[in-house]
Formats: C-alpha cells, sequence, structure tokens
C-alpha cells in the first residue's frame, strides 16, 4: 500500500434524529422529523492496515468502501475492476452510486483476510462490513453483550459498539476480552 498522506485512522459519520409527533386518541396526526438518529453497530479494525471504526451491517450483502476513504487508504497503482451489477442502496436508503471492485485487507477479531469491497461515489460512511464479510470469516455478534467473536475462537471476545460519538473512547474491538 502507497499512503501518499498521513493518515492514521478513520471514524464513522453519524447523524441523529428525533420525532415529535402530535397524538389524538391512539392516532399520530401530524409527525415531524427533527432529526435524523440512526444506531449502527461498529467496532475497531485495520483496513489495509489503518486503524479505525468499521461500521457492521447485518443488512447488507455486500461490503462496501467510499472513494473519498479509498482514494487515502487503497494501492492507486491498482485500478478498480469496473462494477457492472446492480445499484445499491446506504443504509438511509441514497443510491451509493458504485463505481468498481476494490481488494482490502481487513484485520478484525483476530482474523486477516483480503476481501473484495464495492466502490462507492455517494457513501457518507468509510467502509461497511456486509454478510458477505462477515459469513466468510465466521463473525458472531452478540448484540446485547457488545461483544464479537470468530466462530472457530469463541473464547476470545472482542467488544462491538453502537455509540458513535463515544466510541473511541471506549476503544471497541482494540483486543480481546479472556472470558472466564
Amino acid at each position: 500500500m502507497n499512503l501518499s498522506t498521513s493518515a492514521t485512522s478513520f471514524e464513522l459519520a453519524h447523524s441523529s434524529f428525533d420525532i415529535i409527533s402530535d397524538r389524538t386518541s391512539s392516532r399520530i396526526t401530524n409527525t415531524n422529523v427533527i432529526s435524523q438518529s440512526t444506531t449502527y453497530l461498529i467496532a475497531e479494525a485495520q483496513v489495509n492496515g489503518v486503524n479505525g471504526a468499521v461500521l457492521l451491517d447485518t443488512g447488507s450483502s455486500l461490503t462496501i468502501i467510499s472513494s473519498r476513504h479509498w482514494s487515502l487508504i487503497g494501492d492507486q497503482s491498482i485500478p478498480p475492476i469496473p462494477y457492472d451489477g446492480p445499484d445499491v442502496h446506504a443504509p438511509e436508503g441514497s443510491s451509493i452510486r458504485p463505481v468498481g471492485l476494490v481488494k482490502v485487507t481487513i484485520d478484525i477479531a483476530g482474523a486477516i483476510i483480503q476481501h473484495e469491497a464495492v466502490l462507492a461515489k455517494n457513501f457518507e460512511h468509510l467502509i461497511l462490513l456486509g454478510n458477505d464479510f462477515m459469513k466468510l470469516i465466521g463473525l458472531v455478534l452478540d448484540i446485547q453483550a457488545n461483544k464479537m467473536w470468530l466462530r472457530s475462537r469463541p473464547d476470545i471476545t472482542y467488544s462491538i459498539s453502537s455509540d458513535l460519538v463515544n466510541q473511541n473512547c471506549n476503544r471497541a474491538g482494540t483486543g480481546p476480552d479472556r472470558l472466564k
């Protein structure tokens, strides 16, 4: 990997929302969306040797990386493979405008693997790990306990978080939590 910048970490973008509604008996008569709040599952990982937070999306069948982020951590000497699949939508529903496929090296939960990701021109997150990746490595998520582990190594757990604001303070996934 050839880094032309001094990028050493990355973080996920986030937003928040609240819904205010007027109720008449059991019917909502007026609903106003003030701002958007979305809860994401996140974990720390290394992507192409760069530490940062990744979005874990069990509802996505694909792994996605933003083209802006790829321009910082990707090998620019290898052009992306042209993308000729169907349109892909982000978690909030907008088109990500896929422009190609790239190979990324992902190190998470003690597994290091090279994996194909959809390169997206219109994607607010930096990297999203989809079911394609999670199934491949056997990643198990325990959302109630905020833990993840590899199916092949259930005795070593790693932290996950759904709190983007405090995620860096918690250092989710920076090392194994040994179960006793």
